[in-house]
């Protein structure tokens, strides 16, 4: 039986982000087949049962002419009537060409006097950076130390407690599984870089370095790679190795006792209030639903905006669901360069798929289809969005330093860990992460703010989860006012407060490897 509804109704039951240029909708709740929805001064009679998520067109879209949602195309019709279900078996997943003659210079990054007063208490460190945390950390150089590095952690847990220190949050271990017995190329470098990136990063008081001795990651190759870099005079930076001390049992010894001579040292720091242009703040998103692209992510980009009309920066990364948004971001790159270095970063996973003779479309995981997502384009255009709305300042390389004031795309694959562990390297010192299923992943050293899509998610793991950008479907709220509330809980956090990923202790570390295919 058909149900007729009021246009009113009819908006509250799915949404559409762009009403000029979108062909689909999105259903906030089941809709059942023959109900008549009005939409633009027209009746769409639903033709299959809608479920919630899922989308459905708006118009016909003949065969052959393209599909969007968000105002872009996410692939081309196979023939859509008004009214019926739009999923993977009725479009195919291509996208128009980007052309480059189209870019003019964006406009000049602007800053509101609002955002740039805000003020969170952080760790001011000599070089004038900040930290939101601080901690002591025990590096590996390679997978070879690791187990020792972690029995160092652990003695040092039974030695004294954090009650000990005032301004201390943790002894932590960074565990891994690089540096020897791999490519000695870009596996090494990167590895490189990302320890440089920890050991001089903000939230890092000190530091105890460790190696095997016969590694290809030693002392002499990470000393020297270390000194090409100026690191912060007040840091303590330790090294030990284990085939020059004894073995494994005295270098556990003698390492919990220079730990213990440093620890009151380094403790003995207080917060002070620190403008919000101090804080680097890295984006990512994991186990994405339909509404990631809704609801969180546009959320996220809001707040990004605020960080950088305070003169913050930000971090966009996880390049694979960046695929096909080119044409999306042209006339936001502050130059045609930082544009083509973006295209060159895409057109790496392209080539390096084509050379394994696999495609790409792994990156859509079975969990992201079953909650709505149709093809990895449509997963691009959502994701893409928590880059907000500002000038794209540079792409910089995976685990690079963070230069430029404002928004900064880093080269990075789309696996949470990973991107988020380089995008810390990088120097962010605060992560806002969006989850359409709830993943608890956290970061061993940087608090992660997570993002539920909807309020059934967010009540269902309110323990693992942070802030509910559902509210944009259920209540009359603002994106404007809801960002205003989750700003400020990124200070809060940022001045002391846990998030919930930390309250978890989900405190992963783990380094993007080059010998896998890097999704």
């Amino acid at each position: 039986m058909s149900t007729t509804l009021k246009k009113e109704d009819a908006n509250q039951l799915s949404i559409i982000i762009d009403e000029q240029n979108d062909t689909v909708a999105v259903a906030k709740q089941e809709i059942l087949k023959g109900s008549l929805l009005s939409f633009r001064n027209d009746m769409i009679e639903i033709q299959q049962d809608i479920k919630k998520g899922q989308r459905f067109a708006v118009c016909d879209s003949p065969e052959g002419e393209y599909v969007y949602q968000y105002g872009y195309a996410f692939g081309k019709s196979k023939g859509i009537q008004k009214g019926a279900l739009v999923n993977g078996m009725n479009v195919v997943p291509e996208i128009p060409d980007s052309f480059e003659e189209d870019f003019q210079d964006p406009r000049k990054t602007e800053y509101i006097e609002k955002y740039i007063q805000k003020t969170f208490q952080g760790y001011i460190r000599s070089d004038g950076r900040v930290g939101t945390r601080n901690f002591y950390l025990v590096i590996p150089t390679s997978m070879c130390a690791s187990q020792t590095a972690q029995q160092i952690e652990k003695l040092i847990h039974k030695k004294t407690t954090l009650d000990d220190y005032s301004n201390l949050d943790g002894v932590l271990a960074l565990s891994h599984t690089e540096g020897c017995g791999c490519d000695s190329t870009i596996s090494i470098d990167r590895l490189l870089k990302v320890i440089e990136g920890y050991v001089r990063h903000p939230n890092v008081c000190g530091c105890f370095i460790l190696d095997l001795g016969c590694e290809q990651t030693n002392y002499e190759k990470v000393s020297s790679y270390l000194a090409k870099f100026e690191h912060d005079s007040v840091k303590p930076i330790d090294w030990m190795t284990v085939e020059e001390s004894g073995g494994v049992a005295k270098t556990r010894q003698k390492a919990c006792e220079i730990i213990l001579s440093r620890l009151k040292k380094v403790s003995n720091i207080d917060r002070q209030a620190c403008l919000l242009e101090k804080l680097i703040v890295g984006t990512e998103c994991g186990a994405s639903d339909t509404f990631s692209g809704i609801t969180a992510n546009p959320l996220i980009g809001r707040v990004v905006d605020k960080v950088v009309w305070g003169k913050g920066r930000v971090i966009l990364s996880e390049i694979p669901e960046m695929l096909g948004t080119y044409s999306m971001l042209l006339s936001r790159f502050r130059s045609l360069e930082i544009a083509q270095k973006f295209q060159q970063a895409l057109d790496w996973y392209e080539d390096l798929a084509r050379r394994l003779h696999l495609t790409l479309d792994g990156n859509l995981v079975p969990k992201n289809i079953e909650g709505g997502l149709i093809n990895k384009y449509m997963k691009s255009l959502g994701a893409v969005l928590k880059g907000g709305s500002t000038v794209i300042e540079d792409v910089i390389d995976y685990a690079d330093p963070v230069t430029k004031q404002g928004l900064t795309i880093m080269q990075g694959p789309g696996g949470d860990l990973e991107s988020v562990t380089g995008m810390v390297a990088s120097g962010a010192n605060m992560v806002l992460f969006s989850t359409g299923q709830g993943t608890p992943t956290g970061n061993a050293i940087c608090p992660v703010i997570k993002v539920a899509t909807r309020t059934e998610l967010f009540q269902k793991l309110n323990d693992d989860l942070d802030f509910n950008a559902g509210l944009l479907m259920d209540q009359d709220v603002s994106l404007d006012g809801l960002g205003d509330e989750l700003l400020s809980l990124m200070l809060k956090i940022s001045s002391g407060q846990q998030s919930k990923s930390e309250l978890l202790e989900q405190r992963q570390f783990q380094i993007w490897t080059a010998g896998k295919l890097p999704l």
